[in-house]
């Protein structure tokens, strides 16, 4: 990681995170959304358009259906409040945001004005599967219209534009680890398109970074850049749970002394996705050797016995079952492969949820396991 001034590099594309940018600027003057637009986000779009020759500004699209309204549904509801121009504005910001058709609302309402911004550089915002732009005769056939709905991928769909468009150096602005992993393994495809320096400006204020992804996928051995939306997801991220007691970094750790795992997680990093045996058995013996190194079996039901009845190891800290781990091999498949391997491509294939470890009520939720509980099991015996 580089924490140089902004000033000494020079980027020509900045592909904005929208929803990340307006949680960053709460009502400071204005008190309705007009004024926020015209006096809190023309102004910060205004600077982005001076500096840059081009910027994109990326928002998320807010479904019942998708995966992470779950998780979003933990934060808490905020307060419903229509957007209009003369509509006043909440004096809680983030209470505000918290409602998923305030934000939908605002954001079509912000992309709408933000064109209207008259500037010699290119603006380019989206609304919905749609993408808007302050110069009309600029051909947005390449994204849009668009069927992501998380900003994490569209970012990206803007990055590889603008490699089509001659453009040499990129700027992702988002604060989020699974943009960072996207980043690593999408380079090299935006390389093939004469992309010649990513960038990626993580964190805010006196934390901000700015990450050369070009020169950390040239650190990187091959196989793991091209593992690592498998790796990443498998390990834990926000649709797809961790492994209790075993982070990222024992994880790592794990795959220096299991290597023969990387063709497992290059192939599921992949669309289409194919969870086959032998797949499954090689992520066993990966997650055997992460919680017992000195483990003399590779199966996560035997390695559990071992390690419970044999080595009295709390339960919290054991492996999960084989019927567990099944399912969680799938939800990652479908989160890396699925969704995240597809970040490049505007309208991405789409599978159902139901066949890769979630079952669907008024929400997603997850299937942990196909087995019945135990105590079902034992009085049903």
């Amino acid at each position: 990681m580089v924490t140089l001034p902004d000033a000494q590099l020079v980027i020509d594309v900045i592909s904005i995170d929208g929803s990340a940018l307006i949680n960053t600027l709460p009502p400071r003057m204005s008190k309705t959304f007009a004024k926020y637009a015209e006096m809190e986000l023309i102004p910060k779009v205004d600077a982005f358009s001076r500096k840059y020759h081009r910027t994109d500004i990326v928002f998320h699209t807010y479904q019942a259906s998708s995966l992470k309204s779950e998780t979003r549904s933990k934060r808490g509801q905020g307060a419903r409040r229509r957007v209009t121009g003369t509509g006043k504005l909440l004096r809680n910001w983030r209470n505000f945001l918290r409602h998923s058709a305030n934000k939908t609302e605002l954001f079509a309402y912000l992309a709408e004005k933000v064109v209207e911004h008259h500037s010699e550089n290119r603006i380019i915002v989206t609304r919905g599967p749609d993408a808007l732009s302050n110069h009309p005769k600029f051909s947005l056939s390449g994204i849009s219209p668009c069927s992501h709905k998380e900003a994490d991928t569209r970012v990206f769909l803007h990055a590889k534009d603008a490699a089509k468009g001659d453009f040499k150096t990129v700027m992702i602005s988002a604060n989020d680890t699974d943009v960072f992993v996207i980043a690593v393994a999408t380079f090299s495809q935006l390389q093939e398109l004469r992309l010649q320096e990513l960038w990626l400006a993580f964190g805010q204020g006196w934390n901000l970074k700015w990450i050369p992804v070009h020169e950390l996928t040239t650190s990187l051995a091959p196989e793991r850049s091209s593992s690592m939306l498998f790796f990443h997801a498998f390990t834990g991220c926000d649709t797809v749970s961790a492994f209790r007691g075993h982070g990222k970094k024992s994880a790592w750790q794990t795959w220096d002394v299991c290597p023969e795992a990387s063709d497992v997680f290059t192939k599921l990093s992949c669309y289409p996705a194919d969870v086959e045996e032998y797949d499954t058995v090689m992520l066993e013996k990966f997650v055997v050797t992460m919680y017992d190194r000195s483990s003399s079996t590779e199966a996560v039901d035997d390695a559990r016995l071992e390690l419970f009845a044999r080595k009295q190891i709390s339960y919290q800290a054991i492996p999960p079952t084989r019927a567990a781990l099944v399912q969680h091999i799938r939800r990652t498949a479908y989160q890396a492969a699925c969704m995240w391997s597809q970040a490049l491509v505007c309208q991405p294939e789409e599978e159902s949820p139901a066949e890769w470890g979630w079952k669907q009520g008024d929400c997603w939720s997850i299937l942990w396991s196909a087995l019945p509980p135990v105590a079902q099991s034992y009085f049903s015996s």
